[in-house]
């Protein structure tokens, strides 16, 4: 099975950058982020930051230097 989402530390390492790089990314909105629900206080979200594996690919993906023609 394959993970839909990873934390910063895991996302920064599949990237091959910092954490602040990373942080600095989402910070712009370049990459966004997952926040579930809090099961602890509801109606609220969690405080872990989680980043989807498929918006990970796109912004590899959206990064990419393509030959044109």
């Amino acid at each position: 099975m394959t993970r839909l989402t990873v934390d910063r530390k895991t996302a920064a390492a599949m990237l091959s950058v910092s954490m602040w790089t990373l942080d600095t990314w989402i910070a712009d909105g370049r990459i966004p982020t997952v926040r579930l629900p809090s099961t602890r206080h509801p109606g609220e979200r969690a405080r872990r930051v989680l980043i989807a594996t498929a918006d990970l690919e796109k912004f590899i993906e959206s990064q990419r230097d393509g030959v044109r023609r």
